[in-house]
Formats: C-alpha cells, sequence, structure tokens
C-alpha cells in the first residue's frame, strides 16, 4: 500500500510538471523580447497605449533594493522585507508596476523579475545569503504575480558560482511551478566576452531558459578609453563563435535603441582616463531631433553600423538606425538564434497622438515588422 500511495504522489508530481511547462512549449521558434525600466513608467496612457504585445516577455527592472537587504539575518526578518514591499509606497516610486504586468498579462506577455545591479558576489557566494536570498526571490516574485526571475549579474562575474546560483535558483522554481500549476522561467543576462567551457556550458543550459547575451556597450561607451562603436555587427559575428558551446536556441542577442555622443573627440581615439569627460548616454528618442540639424551618417562598412557626426565634426555620436537594425535581424534570424532583446523599450517609444490608440516604436517596429508571420496568399 505504501508503495502505491509513493507511486500516486510522483505520477501527482509529474503531472504537476507537465502542465506547467505545457505553456513554455507554446512559444513561437524566434522570440522578440525587451527591459523594461520600472522607474521610467510615468503615467497610466503610456501603460494603455504600450505596445506589450509585441513582445513574448519583458524582462521588467523593478525590484526592490535587495542589495541593501541583510541575508546574515533568520529568514523570517527577510520574508518581512517581502511582505511590507508594495511598489505603491515610497521610496520606491514605482506605484504603476502592477498596473504595467497586470496590462501585460492581458496581452499575453509574460513579465519577469530582473535583478541587477552591484552586490552579487558578496550574497552568492556565501551559502547561507545565497539561499535565503533565492527565497527572497521567490517569494517577490509570487507575490507580485511575475512569471520568472532574470539574474542581470554583470560586475565581476565568476561563471562557475554563476552556474551554481542559476541551478538553485532553477530548483526553487520548480518547486513554485508544481506548487503553483504555472511554469516559471529564468533567465540570465552575460556580457559578450565572457567565456565558457563546453562542460560549463552543458550546466548551465538544464537550468536556464535562455541566456540573453549583451551584444552592446561594445565601444568605449562611457567607461572606457577608446570611443568606437557602439553595435558593430562585425565585432557581434566574431564575439558570438565562442558561444559556441551553448546551441543558438538558447541564446538571445542583444539589440540597442541608445548610444553614445561625443565631443572634441575622434572615432578610435584612445584617451586617459573614462570617456565620460567626452561622452554621453544618448537614447534613440534624443538622437533623432539631431537629423533636422545637419547631422550626416557615415556608413562603417567594415564594422556594418553607422556613425553621425554634427555639421563642424567637432561631435559623433554611435548608434543604430532602420537600416543596421533589419541587417542585424536578418542576420540573426538567419543563424538560429533563439531571439532578440532590447535595451530599452523606452528609448525609442512615441505616445500616439490624440487619433491614435496605441504607442510605437522608431526600431523595435522595425524588427516587428520583419518577424511579424507574412500574411498567406488565397
Amino acid at each position: 500500500m505504501k508503495r502505491i500511495i509513493l507511486l500516486l504522489m510522483y505520477a501527482f508530481i509529474a503531472g504537476r510538471v507537465m502542465n506547467a511547462q505545457s505553456s513554455q512549449s507554446q512559444l513561437p521558434d524566434f522570440i522578440h523580447t525587451t527591459y523594461s525600466v520600472g522607474g521610467s513608467l510615468h503615467n497610466t496612457k503610456e501603460i494603455e497605449c504600450s505596445d506589450y504585445d509585441t513582445f513574448q516577455f519583458i524582462y521588467l527592472m523593478a525590484a526592490p533594493q535587495w542589495n541593501e537587504i541583510d541575508f546574515d539575518v533568520s529568514m523570517d526578518s527577510i520574508y518581512q522585507h517581502v511582505n511590507l514591499f508594495e511598489y505603491e509606497k515610497a521610496p520606491y516610486e514605482m506605484p504603476l508596476v502592477p498596473q504595467m504586468i497586470n496590462t501585460a498579462h492581458e496581452k499575453g506577455t509574460r513579465v519577469l523579475l530582473s535583478f541587477a545591479g552591484e552586490g552579487f558576489n558578496a550574497i552568492v557566494e556565501n551559502t547561507s545569503r545565497r539561499k535565503k536570498f533565492i527565497n527572497y526571490m521567490i517569494r517577490l516574485i509570487e507575490k507580485h504575480n511575475y512569471d520568472g526571475i532574470e539574474i542581470d549579474w554583470e560586475t565581476g562575474v565568476e561563471l562557475g558560482l554563476h552556474a551554481i546560483f542559476i541551478h538553485e535558483i532553477r530548483t526553487e522554481l520548480n518547486k513554485l511551478s508544481i506548487l503553483k500549476n504555472k511554469y516559471y522561467y529564468l533567465t540570465t543576462a552575460l556580457h559578450y566576452f565572457q567565456r565558457y567551457d563546453q562542460k560549463l556550458a552543458n550546466k548551465v543550459s538544464k537550468d536556464v531558459d535562455w541566456i540573453n547575451i549583451m551584444t552592446y556597450d561594445m565601444g568605449g561607451g562611457i567607461w572606457g578609453n577608446t570611443a568606437t562603436h557602439n553595435t558593430p555587427l562585425a565585432e557581434i559575428k566574431t564575439s558570438l563563435e565562442h558561444w559556441k558551446v551553448f546551441s543558438p536556441k538558447q541564446l538571445c542577442i542583444g539589440l540597442a535603441n541608445y548610444g553614445f555622443r561625443y565631443k572634441n573627440i575622434m572615432p578610435g581615439q584612445k584617451i586617459e582616463g573614462k570617456l565620460n569627460q567626452y561622452g554621453q548616454y544618448f537614447s534613440y528618442n534624443d538622437f533623432l531631433p539631431l537629423l533636422n540639424q545637419g547631422w550626416k551618417e557615415e556608413y562603417d562598412k567594415t564594422e556594418q553600423v553607422s556613425y553621425y557626426f554634427s555639421p563642424d565634426r567637432k561631435e559623433f555620436i554611435t548608434m543604430e538606425n532602420p537600416s543596421t537594425i533589419l541587417e542585424k535581424i536578418k542576420w540573426i534570424t538567419q543563424q538560429g538564434y533563439r531571439g532578440v532583446f532590447w535595451w530599452e523599450f523606452h528609448y525609442d517609444f512615441i505616445l500616439p497622438d490624440d487619433s491614435a490608440t496605441k504607442g510605437k516604436h522608431h526600431l523595435i517596429d522595425i524588427v516587428s515588422g520583419y518577424l511579424k508571420p507574412k500574411s498567406s496568399v488565397q
């Protein structure tokens, strides 16, 4: 009798897991996703007019200040942080996040809570802190109706420790999936220059749904010392060679609707110190008015991306445009990758005028249009 009961329990659990994973199999072969910063949600009209249904997933950067929590205290105290956290309350100032999640869900888009920032190493390298941190994340996404977790660990990544962390998160998400009869996704973002050996890649592949490779910030940005292209397709192609230890179906490639504006420096010039004394972060929406002020495009055939120069050539911008984005998405789809993701949703978003009901994107819509299934000829 005991054996029969155990078999029935295993069958029940297996059935719950299969039901929870069924939604995963309903995804298209190629997914279109984006990051969105919770603090950039300014009004309800923006949410109501946003084209969330353009994407299968949104990675929402709306986690509370997790890196300020003392994970050496008891689990009960850490759960208290979750219980007290509400998006509508100060000092978080993200009151529209719940509405955004609900609206995205109504449009069939899943929302993952992105954990990003400094402080992963000090927490994750300690077994006790890591366990509490994971339990904290699980409780948080359950409370606020997220569809999974995204780990954006960019600074000081130790890939072996990262793999352990990812595995333990997946284990807890699987438990939650059984409890809720819902599949919870797990993704992670890593810089293009990270390198895995085959053994570690195989290990990570079992736990993540896919990896977001940040194929941007490839030039000096404002942090380096050489002002070059932000998103050169030629370099992207080269850098992705060492990612072949993964199946392309587990890799999403990053697209950027932002760039960098530099003054009193030339492309490729190396300086002492950091580029923030010469340049600034620049969204596509900030860039567009300059085209009416005499700025001119110069396409770099070698790097397969463009610079834009001011009329006096004392300033330049590294930025995508509709043509270079189309060139990228064509190449990415041809290579069989899992999909693409954007940094960031708001950087090229256009609120509708009074005659329209849905907002648009200058660059994102280029990819959406390309990926849209072609109407069959009757």
